[in-house]
């Protein structure tokens, strides 16, 4: 574990969660609920987030992150390792600066769980297709009043001349956001508050690539009009038949012809690869990774893409952690795959080979020699739920 137990997350963050009411700073953290009524100082400078930063610039490691410090207490990577953006340096020369809300530039916003996958580690508070399957009733506690404060928040920060940022990105994930109305009325009302400044705004959405058609054709319809660049999050880590497994309800076919739409995207800025590693995608991760390499060369070839991954640590059955370390062969061959890639419009690239260094460490760290048996059961129980018996054929995968 490192001495220090700051992170850049602490201050650039804000992530809502509209439908259960919820406010973290970084993905990772601990959510808090909404007060009764939502105000802006909540949103960025509210009395947890401050404590947070206080705390944690005198090496105090707040609850809110035990997430991370759960990792390290194991002898494991943790996400700040690779999401911390600050070093000491940094925050010895900005000491004034940190008690405020002046870095906030990274604002992710989810509306509802409306999804059209059922991921087999994901959970029914994130994709109403899991919720189906499972016969749960999502209550969804949105108040209007909610998205008034937060536009009015938006607003009022796209004005303000004291901030510390290269670019403000509204980053949109779900479920799945593109199946979101409330997704479209956000961009609209922030392309229109963008509209009154000259700053640096990029709108952002984190998608599975399955969208059909229809879908498809409205979101690039609303790119196509945007006065502003865009990110595209593909959030995806396997390869064929294997990533349709995983992702149960993805169509592969569907998944590469949007791909290809939305790499070739003229108001597409970035793209980032989202990969969530688990015991199931190791093997097929560096023939992932080379698809999409070749993506880039045949249909992008100056587009701006990046790589930031993360791992399964729930459901606990597909953490590689515990499997043996001859596992890390196959992150050795992603290694090799991003080392053979010259292309310049990978962008970051070696905050990628930091993630698959701490995959390499994570492997094993954990190690449980009944692992393919813990594997099958869990295969097992998802198929019940999913009404399908081809999941199973995951087991391929954790034969070396």
């Amino acid at each position: 574990m490192t001495d220090s137990t700051y992170c850049s997350k602490s201050w650039t963050d804000v992530n809502l969660d509209f439908e259960t009411r919820t406010l973290r700073h970084c993905c990772k953290a601990e959510g808090h609920s909404f007060p009764e009524t939502l105000t802006e100082q909540f949103i960025s400078i509210d009395s947890i987030i401050q404590q947070r930063r206080e705390k944690s610039l005198n090496n105090v490691a707040h609850e809110d992150c035990n997430s991370c410090w759960k990792d390290y207490a194991k002898g494991n990577s943790a996400y700040r390792d690779w999401a911390n953006r600050w070093t000491d340096n940094f925050i010895g020369n900005h000491k004034t600066l940190l008690g405020d809300d002046k870095f906030i530039h990274y604002i992710e916003v989810k509306t509802d769980s409306t999804c059209d996958l059922a991921c087999i580690y994901c959970s029914h508070t994130s994709s109403s297709k899991i919720a189906q399957e499972e016969g749960v009733s999502i209550e969804a506690k949105t108040k209007e009043e909610d998205y008034l404060v937060f536009k009015s928040w938006i607003k009022n920060h796209i004005q303000r001349e004291d901030l510390h940022y290269g670019q403000l990105l509204f980053v949109f994930l779900g479920g799945e956001p593109t199946a979101s109305e409330r997704f479209y009325e956000l961009v609209d009302f922030i392309e229109e508050a963008a509209s009154t400044t000259d700053k640096s705004i990029r709108l952002e959405i984190c998608t599975n690539g399955n969208s059909k058609k229809f879908l498809m054709d409205k979101i690039i319809a609303k790119m196509d009009t945007s006065k502003l660049s865009w990110g595209i999050g593909i959030s995806n880590e396997s390869y064929g038949e294997t990533a349709e497994f995983i992702r149960h309800g993805l169509d592969w076919q569907r998944y590469t012809e949007n791909f290809k739409r939305y790499i070739q995207h003229p108001k597409t800025e970035l793209i980032v690869l989202s990969p969530t590693v688990n015991i199931f995608n190791l093997k097929t991760f560096p023939e992932y990774i080379a698809w999409v390499y070749e993506q880039f060369k045949m249909y992008a070839p100056q587009k701006q893409f990046t790589w930031y991954g993360n791992y399964i640590s729930w459901p606990d059955e597909m953490d590689v952690a515990h499997l043996p370390k001859e596992y890390i062969k196959y992150v050795e061959q992603a290694e090799q795959v991003v080392l053979e890639c010259s292309m310049a419009n990978n962008v970051f690239k070696e905050n990628f080979t930091t993630f698959l260094e701490t995959m390499k460490q994570r492997i094993g760290s954990a190690y449980n020699p009944e692992y393919k048996q813990v594997a099958q059961e869990f295969l097992n129980r998802k198929q019940q739920v999913k009404k399908t018996d081809k999941l199973i054929k995951l087991m391929e995968n954790l034969d070396l």
